[in-house]
């Protein structure tokens, strides 16, 4: 299944400090929709930039763990492209956005796009 979250923030937090390397930016899509402050049902979008040598389904298990404890939920995250991903943000200007660390320089961005 992979390490248990606190292991994985160590695991991330560690590498970010000691590996100054070149950013991989992921993007993860839920795999069901969320609500928002106004109870409408949104997609979610994360955004994840972290070293590259960091294996992704590390980043992954660790967002969804960060997702969370946001959201008060637990959310299966697929992976997607940043075309697939910006096509979705650029379609929806007013979508809610948030900021999270998954570790020492480690940010991972959400955002919330209402569904309709």
């Amino acid at each position: 299944m992979g390490l248990p979250f606190p292991l994985a923030i160590n695991f991330l937090s560690a590498l970010a400090i000691t590996v100054f390397a070149m950013l991989a930016t992921l993007y993860l899509l839920a795999e069901e929709p969320v609500q928002n402050h106004q109870q409408q049902d949104c997609c979610l979008i994360v955004e994840v930039h972290a070293p590259d040598q960091i294996n992704d389904q590390l980043v992954q298990l660790a967002a969804e763990e960060a997702i969370e404890g946001e959201f008060g939920k637990r959310l299966t995250l697929w992976s997607t492209n940043e075309d697939e991903a910006f096509q979705y943000l650029q379609a929806e200007p007013g979508a809610t956005h948030g900021y999270l660390e998954l570790g020492a320089s480690v940010p991972l961005y959400w955002h919330l796009l209402p569904i309709v």
